[in-house]
């Protein structure tokens, strides 16, 4: 399922360059201690994660307005 966000949900979503920095290498350091089936889990579960945060970030800004 895709939500579509206006572009002021999208702006208050980009995080600053040294935090998607710091996330990326945080994420890379977790990610090599398991094995490449466990790291797809993992990923898929962010994505999962990712997804549901903007979705209820959608709703919040819905109700607000």
């Amino acid at each position: 399922m895709s939500t579509l966000l206006s572009s002021e949900n999208q702006k208050s979503l980009v995080k600053p360059a040294s935090t998607v920095e710091d996330s990326e290498s945080k994420l890379r350091r977790m990610t090599q201690c398991y094995q490449a089936d466990q790291q797809v889990k993992y990923l898929h579960l962010k994505a999962e994660i990712d997804i549901l945060i903007q979705q209820l970030q959608t709703l919040k800004h819905q109700n607000e307005v």
